[in-house]
């Protein structure tokens, strides 16, 4: 069932988290964002009323992009309420996902209000799909970040790319006494996520999704249900796949390295909501397809 955590409109609206911090529906994906690209993008997309920017650690020049846009010598007015940073396979188990988040965490100091860190993927890097040491592992970066939670360092924790037996598996773990507060995972018309929904939302997880347009497929954005949305609101095939997601309380992260292109898509967020009928037809399309990695073989 749709997810509606108490959606709020303005600037595209926000849900509350477990923790009783407002969350932004409408955030900004930053994914091979070039250094000269950076700048003017996000700019843009602050500008706009985008108040969540999401990074990681293993994006190319991510945190040093982010620094030199909303670091030291910045407008306070045009920084983000959240930064989302994520820590790579890389760097999964206790000790190492520790160091990692708290370099991140200085390395973000000031950019925004607030800082969520997230694990990006249920594996441990350089194992092979079945191994045990994968539960192990990211059960060990997890106390790491209830511990860094716990202290205030970070506002919230989540995961990316966890499907509902990674999270089980999680929150059977010892030592894990805090579920997260966000899922980041693919999810979009064709790939809806209907089971990994249920789960979240009673574990009270929020459920955040990239790739909300397909990687600008025409699978999605020539999808006929979708075209006709679009042309009733006079809106684009891309604001018609946002607002499908805002609209069930799931925040999306549209990314682009095109400043115009950013403020068009950021404008779903003062989209009317798609009728009964039209949730109904682009809902139907779901078939489970990824355009990107399934992390279901990861023990």
């Amino acid at each position: 069932p749709p997810v509606t955590m108490g959606v709020d409109r303005p600037l595209g609206g926000s849900v509350t988290l477990r923790n009783g911090l407002a969350w932004p529906l409408l955030g900004f994906g930053t994914y091979r964002l070039t250094p000269e690209q950076a700048g003017p993008v996000l700019e843009a997309a602050v500008a706009a009323g985008c108040d969540l920017v999401d990074t990681a650690v293993g994006y190319r020049h991510s945190h040093d992009n982010i620094r030199r846009v909303f670091g030291p010598g910045a407008d306070p007015g045009r920084r983000p309420a959240w930064i989302q940073t994520k820590i790579p396979p890389g760097e999964q188990g206790y000790d190492a996902a520790k160091a990692c988040a708290l370099r991140a965490a200085e390395e973000l100091r000031g950019c925004s209000d607030r800082l969520s860190v997230i694990l990006h993927w249920p594996g441990r890097a350089k194992l092979p799909p079945d191994s045990e040491e994968h539960a192990e592992a990211r059960a060990g970066s997890w106390r790491a970040l209830q511990e860094l939670y716990a202290a205030g360092v970070v506002d919230a924790i989540g995961v990316s790319n966890f499907n509902a037996n990674h999270l089980a598996g999680l929150a059977a773990a010892p030592g894990v006494t805090e579920a997260p507060f966000v899922d980041q995972v693919e999810l979009h018309p064709l790939c809806a996520q209907g089971p990994l929904r249920e789960a979240c939302a009673g574990a009270g997880v929020h459920v955040q999704a990239y790739a909300s347009l397909g990687q600008g497929s025409e699978r999605l954005l020539g999808n006929e249900a979708v075209l006709r949305a679009a042309a009733r609101l006079e809106a684009t095939p891309a604001q018609v796949l946002l607002r499908w997601a805002m609209q069930q309380g799931i925040s999306v992260l549209p990314r682009t390295s095109d400043p115009a292109r950013a403020r068009a898509n950021l404008a779903a967020g003062a989209l009317p909501d798609l009728e009964p009928g039209e949730m109904d037809a682009i809902s139907a399309l779901d078939e489970g397809y990824h355009f990107c990695w399934d992390p279901k073989d990861i023990r």
